[in-house]
């Protein structure tokens, strides 16, 4: 058995009645039975407030859609206590390893929380998001793939 968590991009490109939400879904139809696919609690907060910042009416039925495909076919993984030092570390080694300023790194808490995540569920990040490549990169025990190339 195989855990995937899917970041918040994929799931937005999955909601999509696009050649890249097909390419999606026809991968997870393609995991084994016992795989699971999952998302971390942080994907539902982005799209949530997402949902908010939407005018369009075709656009919030689509992130609606998501979000009730999310809660109704996909585990949702909430933080934990586990994931607290992952965390910590996985910042301290990005900001190392990029140089980045301390306040240009807080916009990637959310995504390094995810990681966190996939970290500590010893999961598969799913996501097109280049900040995945480079922190497993950085961390060898992220596992990441990118189902888009």
């Amino acid at each position: 058995m195989r855990r995937y968590i899917l970041d918040t991009n994929i799931v937005s490109d999955l909601q999509t009645e696009t050649e890249v939400g097909s390419k999606i879904l026809e991968k997870i139809k393609n995991l084994d039975a016992d795989d699971e696919v999952s998302v971390s609690i942080i994907v539902l907060y982005e799209l949530v407030y997402g949902l908010n910042n939407i005018s369009d009416e075709e656009q919030i039925e689509i992130v609606e859609q998501g979000i009730g495909f999310i809660k109704e076919y996909l585990t949702i993984i909430p933080l934990d206590m586990k994931e607290v030092n992952i965390f910590a570390n996985l910042k301290t080694k990005y900001k190392q390893a990029t140089g980045i300023n301390k306040n240009a790194i807080k916009r990637h808490n959310l995504d390094l929380l995810i990681a966190s995540t996939a970290i500590a569920m010893d999961a598969i990040l799913v996501s097109d998001d280049t900040i995945f490549k480079k922190l497993s990169e950085i961390e060898p025990l992220l596992k990441h793939e990118n189902w888009l190339t």
